[in-house]
């Protein structure tokens, strides 16, 4: 169970909170591949924000608010997978995740995934959220640069 709470903070300072049921599913390492390409096709212009947790040096902000491009298994140069984001039309921000061991995928109990995390050898930790977690069929629409671009 997770406890999330709004940033919104009401007059006199109150802040209210909710808790939600969460479920993180492990993805074997034989369907990275394949979960990858689903979750970026589903979630492709989708708001991100990616945060590195690294046993160092704590939480690292990496991209706020930026409209997925999508995440790939890259094996160019030794395993790695790539977290690929728009800052601006035809702009492209891409942050690597070298020697990943582990892939999760967080959802909420009625299926809309909220995260998902890769964590590498050196014990760090890469964290997808997405801004507004959503079931795919519900959305109206996408963020206009990711429109403009079709």
């Amino acid at each position: 169970m997770h406890y999330s709470c709004l940033n919104a903070t009401r007059p006199r300072g109150i802040v209210f909170a909710f808790v939600t049921n969460m479920t993180t599913v492990e993805i074997t390492r034989s369907d990275w591949e394949k979960s990858l390409d689903a979750f970026s096709a589903v979630h492709e212009g989708w708001l991100i924000s990616l945060e590195v947790l690294s046993p160092g040096l704590g939480a690292q902000p990496v991209m706020t608010d930026l409209p997925l491009v999508g995440v790939s298994l890259d094996d160019r140069q030794g395993q790695g997978i790539a977290i690929a984001a728009e800052r601006s039309a035809g702009e492209h921000t891409t942050h690597f995740v070298l020697a990943p061991t582990r892939l999760w995928i967080e959802r909420s109990d009625d299926g809309v995934d909220v995260a998902l995390q890769i964590e590498a050898a050196d014990g760090s930790r890469a964290i997808v959220q997405m801004k507004t977690p959503a079931r795919p069929e519900t959305v109206d629409g996408i963020s206009a640069q990711h429109v403009q671009r079709r």
